[in-house]
C-alpha cells in the first residue's frame, strides 16, 4: 500500500519554513500585517483589517493553494448556502449570529 502524503504539512513539495514565508507575504501584501509571530502586545498582535483585505487574503491563500494541489488559481467557486443571518459583535468582542 502507498504511503499518504499529510497535505496539511507539506503541499506540492513546500518546506514548513517555504509554507510560513508564504502565509506572511499574504499577511503583508493583503493585510498590511508585517508579522504573523506573536508579540504578546495587544496594539502588535491585533490588527484592525478591511472586509476587502481578508477577500483579497482569502483569495491568494486559496490561489496558492491550488497552485500548490496542481490546479490553476482563479477558479469560480460556488456558494453552497445563502447567508440569512446578520452578525453583531458582542462585548467581548466575537462575533454572534442573529436569525434574519
Amino acid at each position: 500500500m502507498p504511503k499518504t502524503r499529510n497535505t496539511a504539512t507539506a503541499p506540492a513539495n513546500l518546506s514548513a519554513d517555504e509554507i510560513e514565508l508564504l502565509l506572511e507575504s499574504i499577511a503583508l501584501d493583503h493585510l498590511f500585517i508585517e508579522t504573523l509571530v506573536t508579540q504578546h502586545n495587544d496594539r502588535l498582535d491585533f490588527h484592525d483589517v478591511s472586509v476587502w483585505g481578508v477577500k483579497s487574503a482569502l483569495q491568494a491563500a486559496f490561489d496558492a493553494g491550488l497552485r500548490a494541489a496542481g490546479g490553476s488559481p482563479k477558479q469560480a467557486v460556488q456558494r453552497t448556502h445563502k447567508a440569512t443571518a446578520t452578525h453583531r459583535i458582542s462585548g467581548n468582542g466575537s462575533a454572534a449570529a442573529l436569525q434574519a
